[in-house]
């Protein structure tokens, strides 16, 4: 495994310094601001157009070619209105954010923690899923543990967990989190990952089918599902509006797992589909989440 670089003294200083100044910008600046941006990246300088596009018309090859231009045009500017709502949410108290994404149902998350202690919710990329960390956070009474993945950057980590623990979320690097949980796993909790990223090509995968293409997943969900014999509950995150969203939350496996490994996986992976596929222009597209191909990586078929 190759050597992790350590990040410079103040590494992303400058960065989060410009963040903050923003924050204090109404949300119609911002989103004024999302969208020149978004005509200067994708129109002019094309900054990852083409990969956007690409992505689509793999995912959706029976679409007209008008229209996945269409969908990736608008993927890519959603993709800068997360950014600014994101940085937005740093003045925001949680009567601000929850009028903007109301949670209908955390009384199944409440209900599962009264039946098994620990409840795991998992949610994709798709609309603003930092707001939605935030919203569970506010909404829920049970504390939440949300997993995350460093940027190795220490200024813009910091802000970001900040942002993230403002409405009482415990915050834990995903790859050492795991005896921080198990010391609290009497305690009644929630457990709250976005697991549909790409695993780096050296780590464990999980390999399964999303939107017709073999695609590789961290397994750690299920991991975690199957060590705590807890529930796992899909949060789905449908815009309803320019900076609104409205969360549900869908009870997509249950303990006791007796089956075969993958069924949690698969249940997740068709949940996250099923959202992408009633709105595809909210996933984040600008990404290379297919870099590489199962047969180079995997012979096993998980």
């Amino acid at each position: 495994m190759a050597a992790r670089t350590t990040p410079a003294p103040g590494s992303g200083r400058w960065p989060s310094f410009i963040i903050r100044l923003l924050s204090r910008l109404p949300l119609p600046l911002l989103y004024l601001l999302a969208d020149t941006l978004y005509g200067l990246l994708y129109h002019v300088f094309r900054f990852q157009r083409a990969l956007v596009t690409d992505n689509l018309a793999a995912c959706f090859p029976q679409r007209p070619e008008a229209e996945v231009r269409r969908l990736a045009a608008a993927a890519y500017r959603n993709a800068l209105h997360i950014l600014f709502e994101t940085i937005g949410s740093l003045g925001m108290d949680d009567g601000a954010l929850l009028e903007r994404i109301p949670v209908e149902n955390p009384e199944l998350i409440e209900s599962l923690v009264r039946e098994h202690r620990t409840v795991i919710t998992a949610a994709a990329h798709h609309g603003n899923w930092e707001w939605l960390q935030l919203a569970s956070s506010a909404r829920v009474e049970t504390p939440v543990t949300a997993l995350y993945k460093s940027l190795n950057r220490s200024a813009i980590d910091a802000l970001l967990l900040q942002l993230r623990s403002r409405f009482g979320s415990r915050l834990l690097e995903a790859r050492t989190a795991l005896p921080e949980l198990l010391k609290s796993a009497r305690e009644p909790g929630v457990i709250a990952l976005v697991a549909d990223q790409a695993p780096r090509p050296e780590e464990e995968k999980y390999w399964g089918t999303l939107l017709g293409r073999d695609t590789a997943f961290y397994p750690g969900l299920e991991r975690l599902a199957r060590l705590f014999r807890a529930p796992v509950v899909f949060a789905h995150l449908q815009r309803t509006g320019r900076g609104r969203y409205r969360v549900r939350f869908e009870q997509i496996a249950s303990p006791p797992y007796e089956g075969s490994e993958g069924a949690i996986m698969d249940a997740y992976i068709q949940a996250v589909e099923r959202q992408i596929r009633e709105a595809p222009q909210d996933w984040f597209w600008p990404y290379k989440r297919w870099k590489y191909q199962r047969p180079l990586y995997d012979s096993s078929g998980s």
